[in-house]
């Protein structure tokens, strides 16, 4: 079993406005990425709410999911990534990590990393057109030595580069899982793929 943690608690302060509840086709981004994250397989993924969690909870259904929420959410994205990852499973085998800023990411791209995972990668992520991206995939066996190294908000990325000989890359035609929701001009062209995918 993998689990899956969505990074939901950010102040969104270059966006300026709250990332779980920007719509997305009519939809919640968080509401989205829960979605293609069952599609993929993950039926009850961990996610970790911060930043007017409350507002969240209330117009996001989150039901089947396992919440915990970041106190101090504005010590950036490591502390809500070391909560998500005590919340890991003692069965699972490793856990998947997707921001709620990146709803673009499709489902086979999900599957495409969790099976280099089940197939004993320490650390896994996509990579489209020579860029890695999202979501990443660390095995158990790297969680006691990446929960310590981790700070403020580059999250998970210096330890993955420091371990390049532990990382394995998955090719995937997916532009999505190099987009993200940081600035407002974002939102059109993540919009504009959801509606070629839906169109499709």
């Amino acid at each position: 079993m993998i689990d899956a943690i969505v990074l939901a608690a950010g102040l969104g302060t270059r966006m300026g406005r709250l990332k779980p509840l920007i719509p997305i086709e009519g939809k919640p981004a968080l509401t989205v990425v829960i979605g293609v994250l069952r599609e993929a397989g993950i039926d009850r993924p961990i996610v970790v709410l911060g930043h007017e969690a409350n507002r969240v909870l209330s117009g996001v259904d989150l039901d089947g999911c396992r919440i915990v929420v970041n106190p101090e959410p504005g010590r950036g994205l490591s502390s809500s990534l070391r909560l998500g990852l005590q919340m890991v499973g003692p069965t699972a085998i490793g856990t998947l990590v997707l921001h709620v800023d990146m709803p673009a990411v499709r489902a086979d791209t999900i599957r495409s990393v969790l099976d280099a995972g089940a197939a004993g990668a320490k650390i896994a992520a996509p990579t489209h057109n020579g860029r890695r991206g999202f979501p990443v995939y660390f095995s158990h066996a790297c969680f006691d030595e990446l929960t310590p190294v981790l700070q403020g908000d580059k999250g998970a990325r210096d330890y993955i580069a420091t371990r390049r000989g532990s990382l394995t890359l998955v090719p995937v035609d997916d532009p999505g899982s190099l987009l993200d929701l940081d600035r407002p001009e974002d939102l059109a062209e993540i919009e504009g793929r959801a509606q070629c995918a839906t169109s499709a």
